[in-house]
């Protein structure tokens, strides 16, 4: 997979995205300046049992659904949530040396609130992507890719524990004991980090690279003094119990698990409690909608989700099998992803919700979302974002159409280009959505 190949597609995709950002805010400036002839309040609801007909108060291109959620609603914005809050941990962990990585923020904020097909969806887009395209030494794939199913793992983790009824009871409580807080953290960081750490142990095996316990040196080598005078003890133990033969192997594999869990426990616990305290605080119209649901019938996904990931996973998988002989030969580990989406069709086609009741759910979500967020946008500020952001991106697009005028190899230069700008413009379009959740949850508790 060459590196230039994706560069261009990536500026191709930033000239395309700026395109049609540019048109989605005029149609959403034409809408709202469109008289509304039929309030909604004037009308009376339909009944809970019939399907819900298309709101007239959201355009019909808002509407489009991937899997059980909203495209433009809910995954737009939390899957570009979760990337970039990825990205913006390691960026500040890299820069301050810090003990922890705080590079999945992003994907469990996803898990929880999606689930883990789509939080599995940004592991992947930050891990195989983001990162392999920002990194800044040849190989990076064969640096990077392995990676990617620890944080999958991580995914898959908090999306199956967020849908179990403890775990949606404990959110919604407002008074939650300190021991729930604990349970929590010890399920959702601790154990996770545990269940994490045996494929990276197995990862760390077939790139034949010792353990970093941290990214500021000092700790590190303090850790890593502690680990040496624990392994001989360890060896000894083992080797009484399994016989030299076998001990051997099953001390290098206890160990390096131990290892592992040592360094992913503090990080994936704090890691999951700033994206807890995000989904309450950031986004409390999303913890309404998809953790605790309306009706007695929770959110569930289709067949659509486990097909996304695994059109999303092939480049990485064949990567990874075509890399070299060493990575080649875990062939078994980079196919366990497969395994996995297989098994999520085959349930999902056998237990999943139907279509007609998957469209009224998501119709139904939709005229909420229009409803509790119609008040923040007739602020006078929300147009004037709206026109700054048009101005923003026109001006990017005259800028990047000017680079190849002046370099010859433009690729690199529009692509970190359109990063920057986006980046910036995702950031801005998340709090405004934050903002818009906050004011809309409080009015409507007036």
């Amino acid at each position: 997979m060459e590196k230039d190949a994706m560069l261009l597609a990536g500026t191709l995709a930033g000239f395309i995205a700026a395109i049609l950002s540019i048109l989605e805010k005029l149609l959403d400036l034409k809408e709202r300046f469109r008289p509304n002839e039929q309030e909604e309040e004037t009308q009376p609801s339909a009944p809970a049992v019939q399907a819900a007909p298309r709101p007239r108060s959201i355009p019909a291109w808002k509407l489009l659904q991937c899997s059980s959620y909203l495209l433009w609603y809910e995954l737009a914005v939390i899957v570009g949530a979760g990337v970039v809050l990825n990205y913006l941990g390691l960026l500040l962990s890299l820069r301050l040396q810090s003990i922890l990585y705080l590079d999945m923020i992003g994907t469990a904020l996803s898990a929880l609130l999606l689930g883990p097909w789509w939080g599995a969806l940004v592991a992947l887009l930050s891990s195989a992507l983001v990162n392999w395209l920002l990194y800044p030494e040849p190989g990076a794939d064969v640096v990077i890719f392995p990676w990617v199913l620890v944080n999958m793992t991580g995914a898959f983790c908090w999306g199956l524990m967020a849908r179990r009824p403890m775990f949606r009871k404990y959110v919604k409580s407002p008074r939650a004991s300190a021991v729930a807080h604990a349970s929590y953290l010890v399920t959702f960081g601790v154990l996770a980090a545990c269940v994490m750490a045996v494929p990276g142990a197995v990862i760390q095996s077939a790139l034949d690279e010792p353990s970093v316990f941290a990214l500021n040196a000092d700790v590190a080598q303090a850790i890593q003094g502690l680990i040496e005078q624990w392994q001989e003890a360890f060896e000894d133990q083992v080797d009484n119990l399994f016989g030299i033969a076998a001990g051997g192997s099953v001390a290098w594999a206890l160990f390096n698990w131990i290892q592992n869990c040592i360094r992913y426990i503090p990080d994936k616990t704090i890691s999951v409690a700033i994206a807890l305290t995000l989904v309450k605080y950031a986004f409390p119209l999303f913890e309404r909608e998809l953790l605790h649901g309306q009706g007695k019938h929770r959110l569930r996904d289709t067949v659509a989700a486990p097909l996304v990931l695994a059109a999303m996973y092939l480049p990485v998988y064949l990567a990874l099998v075509l890399a070299n002989d060493r990575l080649a030969s875990y062939w078994p580990l980079w196919s366990v992803p497969w395994i996995v989406m297989l098994g999520g069709l085959l349930v999902l086609g056998r237990r999943g919700p139907s279509d007609q009741a998957t469209h009224a759910a998501g119709l139904a979500r939709a005229e909420r979302y229009g409803q509790a967020l119609k008040p923040a946008r007739r602020e006078p500020a929300h147009e004037f974002g709206q026109r700054l952001t048009i101005a923003t991106l026109i001006a990017s697009v005259l800028f990047a159409l000017a680079l190849p005028l002046v370099l010859t190899d433009f690729y690199q230069a529009a692509f970190n280009f359109f990063c920057v700008v986006y980046g910036f413009l995702i950031a801005v379009f998340l709090v405004r959505v934050s903002i818009s959740q906050n004011i809309s949850m409080a009015r409507a508790e007036k």
